[in-house]
């Protein structure tokens, strides 16, 4: 028996990060096989051609393995449903989605393909859901598969300077692109009392406002180091309604990145790991920004100090990727023996 695991190449985006780190925890840690897919325009391929590229991607399987597809493959969601449909030819097959993202959810616009990412699921024998709070979704809306296993956070493999300590600074740092409209807030940051720092270049929008800027980071290492440099908070938040409603569901990357960095954080109550943050003082759970900036300038440096002293323990798990080794090695127990 092999385990294989789908991998995604061809694009620069957080998504292939996710992609590529779980792949290289399955392949360097369990020995799984990769398969690799290619993003590109399906609409290009014949029918013939897909085939003959399938058959390419999955040339290595043979009945009785494990595959593990790290969903959605960010091609047209056809390409997806024609891979899953040839799995299905092979006998003895374990087949597990780890679902990444979900774009019915997404975005608004995309709901209508949410009936057929379940039906998509529903073909396979477990599934890893970023949060009870997605399965628990899921199943109310059609989802059949017996097993599941949470995964709960997304790993960030960084190495950061130890030796230094992030400083307590009233200052939240929000990685992000400003212009996107889900992050509309932070254009209306209006509190004297509390510094937003954004991970983006300089933009005259900022100007007579308490903002400024870190600069964008294409490279994760460096990233974090800046947060760790920066001190202070690391900022989850959205107040779009229809992403806030995702952010409810899905396993976060910023939250991670924030964590990896050694600062703590500050979330909205209603995100899906809201109880672990309080639960491991890793920092604050806020009704709003209001109440976050009322508490950060209320803050003492020992208050801080505690949270930031918990965060540094609970990075090694974010910067070791364990949470992907745990679902992946769950997985496959489930598969097999529960």
């Amino acid at each position: 028996m092999r385990i294989h695991i789908t991998n995604i190449n061809g694009f620069v985006d957080v998504a292939m990060k996710a992609q590529n780190r779980t792949a290289r925890v399955a392949r360097e840690e369990l020995h799984c096989n990769e398969l690799g897919i290619f993003c590109y325009d399906v609409d290009t391929d014949t029918p013939e051609m897909l085939c003959a590229r399938l058959d390419g991607i999955i040339a290595s399987v043979s009945g009785g393995d494990i595959v593990i597809f790290q969903f959605p493959t960010w091609n047209a969601f056809k390409f997806d449903e024609a891979l899953i449909k040839r799995l299905n030819y092979y006998n003895s097959l374990k087949k597990i989605t780890f679902v990444h993202d979900m774009k019915s959810l997404m975005f608004e616009n995309n709901r209508y393909l949410l009936s057929r990412e379940i039906a998509f699921m529903n073909q396979t024998d477990l599934v890893i859901l970023p949060s009870q709070k997605m399965a628990d979704f899921l199943y109310g809306k059609g989802l059949t598969v017996k097993k599941t296993v949470i995964q709960r956070m997304w790993d960030f493999p960084v190495a950061v300077d130890q030796s230094f300590r992030p400083k307590f600074e009233r200052v939240v740092n929000f990685a992000g692109k400003p212009d996107l409209e889900k992050f509309r807030f932070v254009k209306d940051w209006k509190y004297d009392e509390v510094e937003l720092r954004v991970t983006a270049a300089e933009g005259d929008w900022a100007r007579g406002k308490n903002i400024s800027f870190l600069g964008w980071f294409d490279d994760d290492t460096f990233l974090a180091d800046a947060l760790r440099h920066s001190g202070g908070f690391g900022l989850l938040w959205s107040e779009d309604p229809y992403f806030s409603e995702y952010m409810k569901l899905n396993a976060s990357y910023k939250l991670s990145a924030y964590l990896a960095a050694g600062i703590p954080v500050v979330v909205k109550s209603s995100i899906a790991e809201k109880d672990t943050i309080i639960r491991g003082n890793l920092g604050l759970v806020v009704e709003s920004l209001d109440e976050a900036v009322e508490r950060i300038a209320a803050m003492s440096r020992e208050e801080y100090d505690r949270m930031a002293d918990a965060v540094a323990v609970f990075s090694n798990l974010v910067r070791e990727s364990w949470f992907a080794k745990r679902a992946l090695t769950e997985a496959v127990f489930k598969v097999l023996y529960d």
